[in-house]
């Protein structure tokens, strides 16, 4: 399967590619494999850089719909050029060329199709320390990676709280569900319970209460979730003024709200039942989305649409991925909702509110 990532979480000097290659663990959030990362740039000069996607490798003699694919999606977002990594896809060969080189040249004439130039495409077997890296145009091009913990990306990245994983396939495993028993326990729960779990007419504030609760629970560090407490999350989460209130968690990105949310909008993901869950990996979706790791991003909204899909929320956010909207634009737009009349999401600690 092609999966499509575009990344907003720092920018990279396109300059060396040595560095370029280094850094590119820390702007996807985990370690490619197999992989095309293309970085965009825009502008006359080609100098200002645009988005970055990492989409799968093909098979060997299947380029042409992913060639097509990039170039598109290039195009409609306004790029002037592209400098493309390839990561994995094979050994260099007895000349010491790296593979996937027809692919490059049909990638390069695609591009040519909507006036993008492909300023620079470069190889590397994998991303670590020492790894031997060449280029595909000039032979004498290439070299050994440098340390990937010390580039620029590295320290902006994990500077800002942010994990990069080994794998894709490690970010995928952050959501696998609890138990199935455990669910389906819950799910009958929720089936039996016709009306909601606070008595009352508020059921706005007792909705969002229950969730302040609950975070304050994982700020002191306990994500353990009951079934009495999955319940009432699913509830209040169902509610649409609570689950805006928790969209408005997201920004700012780096503050101890939007931390301490987005973890619990995961544990959540994991402790509901289907179609329950959808709530939660939306709103991990969205939280990932706006600090900029559209990796996680994409993979939380596949599993929402599995789980739901009809799901509103989950609909317009991959709208948003596939037509790379910038991660700072979908902050601006959650900033843009705040009012007097939000309910308020908040950590309450004993030293006042996060």
């Amino acid at each position: 399967m092609t999966t499509a990532t575009p990344t907003g979480r720092t920018t990279v000097d396109l300059t060396d590619p040595a560095d370029l290659l280094a850094a590119i663990p820390y702007l996807l959030g985990f370690h490619p494999e197999d992989s095309i990362v293309v970085f965009g740039l825009r502008g006359p000069g080609r100098k200002q850089q645009g988005l970055v996607m990492r989409v799968d490798l093909p098979p060997p003699g299947l380029e042409h719909d992913q060639v097509r694919d990039l170039a598109i999606r290039l195009a409609v977002t306004r790029h002037t050029g592209a400098t493309v990594a390839v990561v994995g896809g094979g050994t260099v060969n007895k000349a010491g060329r790296p593979p996937r080189r027809r692919f490059i040249r049909r990638l390069e004439a695609s591009l040519a199709e909507y006036d993008i130039s492909l300023k620079h495409s470069v190889w590397a077997p994998r991303i670590a320390a020492d790894v031997r890296w060449g280029c595909y145009r000039d032979r004498t091009c290439g070299g050994r990676l440098p340390d990937p913990r010390d580039s620029v990306a590295a320290a902006v990245v994990t500077g800002a709280g942010q994990i990069t994983h080994a794998s894709r396939e490690e970010v995928e495993r952050l959501f696998d569900p609890v138990a199935p028993e455990t669910l389906a326990r819950r799910a009958d729960l929720l089936t039996r319970m016709a009306d909601p779990p606070w008595r009352g007419a508020d059921l706005v504030g007792a909705g969002v209460d229950e969730v302040n609760a609950a975070l304050a629970r994982a700020d002191d560090g306990d994500l353990t979730v009951t079934d009495d407490q999955a319940v009432r999350l699913a509830w209040a989460l169902s509610l649409v003024e609570v689950r805006g209130a928790c969209m408005l968690t997201a920004a700012p990105a780096e503050s101890p709200l939007a931390r301490t949310a987005e973890e619990l909008w995961l544990t959540l993901a994991r402790e509901l039942p289907a179609p329950e869950a959808a709530e939660a990996l939306a709103l991990k979706a969205h939280a990932a989305y706006v600090r900029g790791d559209l990796a996680t991003a994409g993979i939380a909204l596949v599993r929402a649409a599995e789980t739901d899909p009809e799901h509103g929320l989950t609909k317009l956010l991959t709208r948003a991925l596939h037509a790379m909207v910038q991660p700072s634009e979908v902050a601006r737009v959650v900033l843009r909702q705040r009012d007097e009349g939000t309910p308020e999401i908040s950590l309450r600690r004993s030293g006042g509110t996060g």
